[in-house]
C-alpha cells in the first residue's frame, strides 16, 4: 500500500514537474539551461520502489517527454508528385517513443543500484538524476544534430556543453532534497507512531 501511494504521489509530481518547467525561465548564468524536474522525481522512485512501478514511472515519464519534445518542423521542397511534396514538408524531429525506452533502460540500471539505496547508500539517487538528465539531453542533442547533418546541423559550443551539463548538476541538487526530505518524513511519521503506540 505505501508503495503503491508512492507512486501515484510521484506519478502526479511527475506530470506537474512537466507543467512547471514550461514556466521555469531559462537560466542566463548557465547560457540558457533549462530545469527539467521529471527526472529527479523518476530517478527517485526508479531507486526506491519495486520493478513494477518503476516501469509505470518509465512509461509515464517517457510519454510525456516525448509528447513534450515533439517538432514538427516544416522544410519548402520542391517536388511534382502530391505525397513526396506531403511526405516532406512536415518531418518530425525527434521519433516518438525513444524517450520510453530511454527511461525503461535507466530505469533498469536504477533498479539495480535499488538493494543499496534500501541499504542506506543515499548518494546513489542524485547521482543517478544526474546522470540520466546529462544522458537524456546528450541524446536529444545528437539526434537533432544527426537528423540536421545533412543542413550543416552538427556543432558543438560552451552554450550546447551548459545546456546539458547545468540541468544535470541542477538535478542531482533538487534530488538530493527530496532524499533529504522523504527522510525526515519517513523519521518523522515513525516517531509519531511510536508516540502513538505509548498511549
Amino acid at each position: 500500500m505505501k508503495d503503491a501511494l508512492l507512486t501515484l504521489a510521484l506519478a502526479v509530481a511527475i506530470f506537474l514537474g512537466f507543467v512547471a518547467q514550461e514556466f521555469i525561465p531559462p537560466i542566463e548564468i548557465a547560457k540558457g539551461a533549462r530545469v527539467l524536474l521529471a527526472p529527479v522525481f523518476f530517478c527517485f522512485g526508479a531507486c526506491t520502489l519495486p520493478f513494477p512501478a518503476m516501469l509505470a514511472l518509465a512509461l509515464l515519464t517517457g510519454f510525456l517527454s516525448d509528447f513534450t519534445a515533439l517538432q514538427i518542423v516544416h522544410r519548402s521542397v520542391e517536388a511534382s508528385d502530391l505525397d513526396t511534396l506531403q511526405s516532406l514538408a512536415g518531418a518530425v524531429e525527434l521519433s516518438a517513443g525513444w524517450s520510453i525506452l530511454f527511461f525503461v533502460a535507466f530505469g533498469l540500471i536504477c533498479q539495480g543500484l535499488r538493494p543499496l539505496v534500501l541499504r542506506g547508500h543515499w548518494w546513489l539517487p542524485p547521482l543517478m538524476s544526474a546522470v540520466t538528465t546529462i544522458a537524456y539531453l546528450a541524446l536529444q542533442f545528437a539526434m537533432l544534430t544527426m537528423r540536421r547533418f545533412d543542413t550543416g546541423g552538427l556543432f558543438w559550443s560552451d552554450a550546447v556543453m551548459w545546456r546539458i551539463l547545468a540541468p544535470g548538476a541542477i538535478a542531482l541538487v533538487l534530488t538530493l532534497a527530496l532524499v533529504l526530505a522523504s527522510a525526515l518524513g519517513a523519521n518523522h511519521w515513525i516517531d509519531e507512531r511510536r508516540s502513538v503506540r505509548d498511549f
